[in-house]
């Protein structure tokens, strides 16, 4: 094996333990903003409505009332390999915590090895990852799969938080990748 491709597995495994700091950072994020605002954001919709945006789905909605995308998805996984419903609720939190952890460990495992090694931690591609995750996974890809209502559901502050959230992860990712890489001696995925 070439010392490209074994750094890039390497990175592939950096970038998975960073995903899984990063969605341990989203996670406290979310319990940051709840403890100043009174209330978890993610709960709120928009007033009034319809709106023009509220169901962009390509698909067909997937999604039941009140349910994250995350336990959509996961309930959805459970039904296509069980062929029915998840019998109770701690079943579905439980669905929905893995998909919600495996998607930051894959998504962090793309980062690391793609990305490569720097010199210092770079937070600036951390931001940028985190901002690219919010905009194409949260704000369409999840919409656009039924997982969730459209965007003009929820409130505007609702989606600034979204936002927060994907730059904590995107940059806690980039941090605890690239320290691991240093840690462990990978240098640049240069030829």
């Amino acid at each position: 094996m070439n010392h490209r491709a074994s750094n890039r597995w390497k990175g592939l495994v950096l970038g998975m333990l960073g995903g899984v700091a990063g969605t341990a950072a989203m996670g406290y994020y979310w319990q940051a903003v709840t403890a100043l605002t009174g209330e978890d954001p993610r709960t709120k919709t928009s007033e009034g409505g319809p709106h023009e945006l509220d169901s962009i789905n390509l698909v067909g909605t997937q999604h039941e009332a009140d349910e994250s995308s995350t336990a959509a998805l996961g309930r959805v996984g459970y039904e296509s390999l069980v062929g029915e419903e998840p019998g109770s609720d701690e079943t579905k939190s439980t669905l929905s915590t893995l998909v919600h952890w495996s998607h930051g460990t894959l998504m962090g495992g793309a980062y690391g090895a793609l990305r490569g090694a720097a010199g210092v931690p770079d937070f600036r591609g951390g931001l940028v990852f985190g901002a690219a995750l919010w905009l194409f996974g949260d704000e369409l890809s999840v919409s656009l799969l039924g997982l969730v209502e459209g965007p003009t559901k929820f409130p505007p502050e609702q989606h600034v938080h979204r936002l927060g959230s994907h730059l904590a992860y995107g940059t806690t990712v980039a941090v605890t990748t690239q320290v691991l890489q240093r840690v462990f001696g990978v240098r640049g995925m240069e030829a």
